[in-house]
């Protein structure tokens, strides 16, 4: 008589390790996806608590107030901001440096709006372009809205703007 081992049943899907590893790297890409995932929001959790707490009652105030067509959404931004916003005129020095005049000082426009959600820097030479962004998406109304300002960091007079609206 031949001795046989009757055949172990095979284990269900969800009692494999591989399978709960696939689960956590799925759900990990869409909460990152969701989420923004950017790294520049964790900096500094201090700065963000300020913020958070700045945007809330500036929220409130807003809310309390009569609505217009010009009510600021999330990020703090309007349309008359965004159009009082001046470009810097650039101007190549006799040493062939540039300089700009001009244009709205960045800290006014941060003062009003808040704080961006990314920054970086660039450099040529000693001139030093800051890039920031502001992005506001509005799941229920499936709306995204992203505006880019680039700054001279020596003098801080806006460059550049853009603005994406979807």
């Amino acid at each position: 008589m031949k001795n046989r081992k009757t055949p172990k049943p095979k284990k269900p899907i969800y009692k494999r390790i591989w399978f709960w590893i696939v689960v956590v790297i799925v759900v990990a890409i869409i909460g990152s996806a969701i989420g923004g995932g950017g790294k520049d929001k964790d900096k500094d959790s201090s700065d963000s608590k300020s913020t958070a707490t700045s945007k809330s009652s500036s929220q409130a105030k807003t809310s309390s107030s009569s609505s217009s067509s010009s009510e600021k959404p999330k990020s703090g931004w309007t349309q008359e901001i965004y159009d009082s916003i001046t470009s810097a005129q650039t101007n190549i020095n006799d040493d062939g440096t540039l300089s700009y005049s001009g244009g709205t000082p960045y800290a006014e426009i941060e003062a009003k709006v808040g704080k961006p959600d990314t920054t970086s820097e660039s450099s040529i030479g000693n001139q030093t372009i800051v890039t920031v962004n502001w992005t506001s998406i509005s799941w229920l109304k499936g709306e995204t809205q992203s505006i880019t300002i680039q700054y001279d960091k020596a003098t801080g007079q806006i460059t550049s703007k853009s603005k994406f609206n979807s």
